[in-house]
């Protein structure tokens, strides 16, 4: 499903669950090679002698597969950037052949009165692999357009000097 909303649409407590992705093993190589090349991450050898016994996936890897769920549900398609306030707590591993779904709810809402066709979404993200564990949970603050006004043009970007 896509949403589309504004920062108008939303109100506290809403939530959004996502679908499904199962991580295979070679997706949780591929971005640990990419990205965070860690050798429990890329070896099965290196893994085996790891407190975790197996390769998992970086915890980078999980916020990602979190923030493509966010993304593909088109919560905040309108969403102008995310704010720097982003607090992370990695709670499980994740291994090949779990499958993470997600669910996001407003937790505090601000209007900007300095950039009145902007307001501020906290919002709590929580992963959870097939057994409902949670594997890694934060809180983002997303900067969100507000409905333009009926007949306005509101379609400039006010950093683009327009």
């Amino acid at each position: 499903m896509t949403y589309d909303l504004y920062f108008d649409d939303f109100s506290l407590g809403d939530r959004f669950t996502t679908g499904g992705v199962t991580v295979t093993e070679s997706a949780i190589i591929d971005f640990a090679l990419q990205w965070d090349p860690q050798t429990y991450h890329i070896s099965r050898e290196a893994a085996a002698a790891h407190p975790m016994g197996q390769i998992f996936a970086s915890g980078f890897h999980t916020i990602s597969i979190m923030f493509r769920l966010f993304a593909q549900e088109g919560i905040i398609g309108k969403c102008t950037f995310a704010g720097g306030d982003l607090h992370v707590k990695w709670q499980k591993p994740v291994f090949a052949g779990d499958t993470i779904r997600c669910e996001f709810e407003v937790i505090e809402m601000r209007a900007f009165k300095s950039r009145p066709g902007l307001g501020a979404l906290k919002m709590s993200h929580t992963a959870y692999n097939q057994k409902d564990e949670v594997v890694v949970d934060c809180e983002c603050t997303h900067i969100v357009s507000k409905r333009p006004k009926a007949g306005s043009s509101n379609t400039k970007n006010p950093k683009a000097g327009s």
